[in-house]
């Protein structure tokens, strides 16, 4: 039986990919008792047969995933960077006074535009993490961005809000319709919101499987994310490709008519058709050379680990993913550059989780990149 899509909510959306019960990319474990009881859950990812999104429509309760969350943005040079080079784009573009970051974790951009002389309030769902940004200084509040919150942002910016932005956090929502219905009571007439989110083009040509996991719902293209920009009202007003996360799309979208639309949305429209990226034989393609990758990879390591010492570096929700479809529970440990996370185990595998340190004190005989969209800064 289809289910329904989250993006034009037709009852049409069926499974291309299941990858079985597995556990919670971010799930990570400090003790024996919690690997006891340790949860998986079932991971079937599906596409639209009528506007072609890809999405996962069996989510996870958003308070098991965040009740206890291991990501924070300000550990993440990269991202750091990524956050600077953002505050800036939306200065030079949009100009705002006044601004919104919903899933800002620990207020890394919000701190970023408030340099800049933008009135920033940041809002995030992971109250450990908005307790160590709020440490910082930064201007942020715990709760779930919706119609829920609007009146307590309404009280700091009673005129309107100029940009509302999420990075990377909205198609980790299984109800767009609700960030979006609230955006549009919080911004002015001519106010924009801006997104980034993991693109299905991305996804698609370098065959990121690994990016499939509980948290991350969806992923959009442009051309599935315009109907449901235009079910609210909105409508694209620039769109451009950026490499973060492995490549994502920023899309920045205003009311209809209020603002020019650039040349930008139409080439990128075009590119989508012609790579086929709402056909649902793309995606049955995608699952079936996804398959072969995951065992290839994982009777090779399995062959290699036999011999010799392997590491893997970075635990990040890909390594998850890796680590369980292939088995790899002979891994030494998992190298990771966040201080949240040292001493915790890897989600199934129970791999223990260090600090670089230990890592080069060891100098095992082969390293797994497992956060391979961070190679750069690991090497």
């Amino acid at each position: 039986m289809s289910a329904t899509c989250r993006g034009c909510l037709a009852s049409s959306a069926d499974v291309f990919f299941d990858l079985g019960d597995m556990p919670l990319a971010g799930g990570f474990l400090s003790s024996g008792d919690q690997c006891s009881a340790e949860q998986k859950y079932p991971l079937a990812v599906s596409v639209c047969h009528e506007c072609g999104l890809v999405q996962i429509t069996d989510p996870v309760d958003p308070s098991i995933l965040f009740a206890d969350y291991s990501f924070k943005t300000g550990t993440i040079p990269g991202l750091v960077s990524h956050f600077e080079a953002y505050a800036i784009w939306l200065v030079e573009h949009f100009a705002p006074e006044s601004a919104v970051e919903f899933g800002c974790n620990d207020g890394t951009l919000v701190a970023a535009l408030c340099e800049r002389g933008v009135d920033a309030l940041g809002v995030d769902m992971a109250e450990n993490i908005v307790k160590l940004g709020r440490a910082e200084g930064r201007n942020i509040v715990a709760g779930a961005f919706g119609p829920g919150i609007v009146d307590q942002v309404r009280e700091d910016f009673p005129a309107g809000l100029d940009l509302i932005t999420g990075s990377n956090v909205f198609a980790h929502n299984a109800d767009p319709d609700g960030i979006l219905e609230a955006a549009l009571r919080l911004l002015a007439p001519r106010g924009v919101i801006c997104l980034e989110v993991m693109y299905a083009g991305d996804l698609l040509d370098s065959l990121q499987w690994d990016t499939l996991y509980h948290e991350h719902l969806t992923f959009y293209a442009l051309s599935t994310l315009a109907p449901l920009l235009a079910r609210h009202g909105l409508e694209p007003i620039h769109a451009e490709l950026i490499p973060m996360h492995g490549g994502s799309l920023r899309v920045a979208a205003a009311r209809t008519g209020a603002r020019p639309v650039d040349t930008s949305v139409q080439e990128l429209i075009s590119r989508e058709a012609a790579a086929s990226l709402a056909d649902p034989v793309t995606w049955l393609r995608f699952a079936e050379m996804s398959r072969r990758r995951i065992s290839v990879f994982g009777s090779s390591m399995r062959r290699l680990s036999e011999t010799s010492q392997i590491w893997a570096y970075g635990a990040a929700g890909k390594a998850t993913m890796w680590v369980n479809a292939c088995s790899m529970e002979y891994l030494v440990a998992v190298v990771d550059a966040s201080p949240l996370r040292y001493g915790k185990l890897m989600p199934g595998t129970h791999t223990p989780i260090v600090a670089p340190e230990m890592f080069r004190a060891a100098s095992p005989d082969y390293v797994f990149a497992s956060a391979w969209n961070y190679l750069d800064a690991i090497r």
